[in-house]
């Protein structure tokens, strides 16, 4: 018999899934790939929050009980507390049908502001920029799955963008000039849409002269950004996403108050929650 085919018919329903429910069928977990927990996470931030929705996508399970597919799913709804989440569930396929899966190209949050009509170009820079400001604006930078910050999903950069289309129109605006600023563009984009929040005839001259240089006179901050971006670049330095964020704000709120510096330096001691530059 060919290993393609089935020895046992294949039958799928609807199951509905509470903790309980998921924790029992995580026991045939047997052999699966290693868990992603930002994965899990992202799972179970959407289902806590209400984004998550149903979309035919199928918890799969061998002839023998072994689960095959839907691990992360199942481990984010064991996690939650009095919700139910409904799954189509797939049962009798072969244990080899299981190299075959998740072999699709997933869509990217780009895709998905396309295919909403939410984002005209630029696409991919726009969900990656409203990703850096979601982290940025819900306070955490200064964290990571380990330590209780939670990842972004696909779902929430596309319910955010549904929520704040004058952001999505401010990040095609600087999505362009965002890939020419030394920075990681994304940063450079989230960063400016905040700070056109703020001012946007102030952040628009901003990033024009941080993008161009031209006309700016030793003792600028913006001078000083530029120079401290080449460093990086130049020395192929790995810089967070902070550190970036962090730079640019100390630059602009230098800039907003004509005050004249050499360089541009953290906090003594490095950037803390309690330091960290606010936008002004």
């Amino acid at each position: 018999m060919n290993s393609d085919q089935p020895n046992d018919p294949v039958t799928h329903e609807i199951v509905n899934f509470d903790a309980a429910t998921a924790r029992r069928m995580l026991e045939s977990n047997h052999n699966n790939r290693t868990v992603r927990e930002t994965r899990v996470q992202q799972y179970l931030d959407d289902m806590n929050s209400g984004r998550w929705r149903f979309n035919g996508e199928a918890i799969k399970i061998a002839a023998d009980g072994t689960l095959l597919d839907g691990q992360h799913r199942l481990m984010a709804i064991a996690r939650t507390s009095g919700k139910v989440f409904p799954m189509l569930v797939v049962r009798g396929l072969s244990r080899d049908a299981q190299v075959t899966m998740d072999q699709g190209a997933k869509r990217s949050p780009g895709d998905q502001l396309t295919l909403t009509g939410l984002a005209g170009h630029n696409t991919t820079m726009v969900a990656a920029a409203l990703r850096v400001y979601l982290v940025w604006m819900e306070g955490n930078l200064f964290g990571d799955v380990v330590r209780g910050g939670i990842p972004v999903s696909t779902t929430k950069v596309v319910e955010f963008a549904d929520t704040f289309p004058d952001l999505v129109t401010r990040a095609e605006r600087f999505a362009t000039v965002a890939a020419r600023l030394k920075c990681r563009p994304a940063v450079a984009c989230a960063v400016a849409i905040r700070l056109s929040e703020i001012d946007d005839l102030a952040a628009a001259e901003f990033v024009r002269l941080w993008d161009t240089g031209v006309g700016l006179d030793a003792g600028s901050p913006i001078l000083a950004l530029r120079e401290r971006f080449d460093t990086i670049r130049t020395a192929r330095l790995r810089v967070s996403d902070r550190e970036y964020i962090g730079l640019i704000v100390a630059a602009w709120n230098h800039w907003r108050k004509g005050k004249q510096v050499s360089k541009l330096q953290r906090a003594k001691g490095g950037w803390t929650v309690e330091n960290f530059p606010e936008p002004q």
